[in-house]
């Protein structure tokens, strides 16, 4: 068995690396559209990227409850920690929402562009707030926008149930299983938190474990019992993904690379942005550049004109936003650390 990463450490590396690579396999399975890139076998091969999406669920799974356990979390920090998350999230979500907008008219001025338009209305754009875009059957500025809000539906039932999973009732431990384990087969609508549980799980028991709440035996039975569901509910891959992931945080839990470290650090902003910078990059030349050679070239041109806006505007948006969340404390009611477990 590994040595614990120090939990009480304000992050563990591999878990930055690990949001690069996350942010990177989604940029890449949304640059390579199958109306661009006529080999369906490379075609096939990007369309993996679309786990990172997964790695980014089950990485929730851990850095959330565990800054939550880290700081002390009651209920009677409910508000602070929406008000912490919301800090956190909204800034650049919003922001995005807005150059998406521009975007959209901007590109009506191409002449390459598809006679499409992707406009929300105005009903949809207020939806937007509170992301209840999919409970009123409306349309996200971004298909992207989904993933927010499985993850805010998450932060709100987590929130809820955690402390009462702290007070070392099993009764009231077991019922969360089983809450994660079977709501995917009651609600299998990849829009909503439900049919996504056991992969925010399979890192809530990793923090459990790592805390001392759960034994390891525990931690390795409900895991098994997540991928058996994630594997019913959800494509192999994803479920690969989700062990990958939590194999990678538990055995190399100081790994580090300095582009890799980059990466995570923009990887919000990144995923926000990939769609109206590089992808879009790419759908305006790629009715002129499709050769095999110029397609490689685009793609990558596309994947660095991503990176650099995402970059900037971690600096502008994002990083303002860690900053504002970073402020707010929670008051301290419990501590689960223990200085002989660390």
């Amino acid at each position: 068995m590994p040595v614990k990463p120090d939990l009480t450490a304000k992050n563990i590396p591999v878990i930055n690396c690990l949001r690069g690579i996350a942010a990177s396999m989604v940029c890449f399975f949304h640059f390579v559209s199958p109306g661009y890139i006529h080999n369906a076998d490379l075609v096939q091969i990007f369309r993996i990227g679309k786990a990172g999406v997964f790695i980014f669920f089950v990485i929730s799974g851990v850095v959330i409850p565990l800054s939550m356990i880290r700081g002390g979390y009651g209920y009677r920090n409910w508000g602070k920690f929406m008000l912490k998350r919301l800090a956190r999230i909204e800034p650049p979500y919003l922001a995005c929402i807005v150059l998406a907008l521009i975007y959209f008219q901007l590109r009506t001025l191409v002449p390459t562009s598809a006679d499409v338009d992707q406009m929300p209305a105005t009903r949809d754009l207020l939806l937007h707030v509170g992301y209840l875009v999919p409970f009123f059957h409306g349309r996200w500025a971004l298909g992207i926008f989904w993933t927010l809000s499985v993850e805010f539906q998450y932060y709100i039932l987590l929130s809820l149930l955690l402390p009462l999973l702290l007070t070392g009732i099993k009764a009231y431990r077991y019922c969360f299983y089983l809450i994660f384990l079977f709501s995917p087969f009651l609600l299998p609508d990849y829009k909503f938190f439900p049919v996504h549980a056991p992969f925010f799980l399979i890192g809530i028991l990793y923090t459990f474990w790592q805390t001392n709440i759960i034994e390891s035996r525990e931690c390795f039975i409900v895991t098994l019992l997540c991928l058996t569901v994630a594997v019913m509910v959800a494509p192999i891959s994803y479920a690969i993904a989700a062990l990958f992931t939590i194999l990678v945080i538990n055995f190399l839990p100081a790994f580090t690379n300095s582009a890799l470290n980059f990466l995570g650090k923009i990887s919000y902003s990144l995923y926000l942005l990939h769609p109206i910078t590089g992808k879009a990059f790419i759908n305006v030349l790629s009715h002129t550049f499709n050769a095999g050679y110029q397609i490689v070239i685009l793609v990558i041109a596309g994947y660095i004109i991503s990176v650099i806006s995402a970059y900037v505007f971690y600096k502008i948006v994002e990083k303002p936003a860690q900053r504002l969340s970073g402020k707010i404390k929670y008051y301290r009611t419990f501590i689960t650390f223990k200085k002989q477990d660390i």
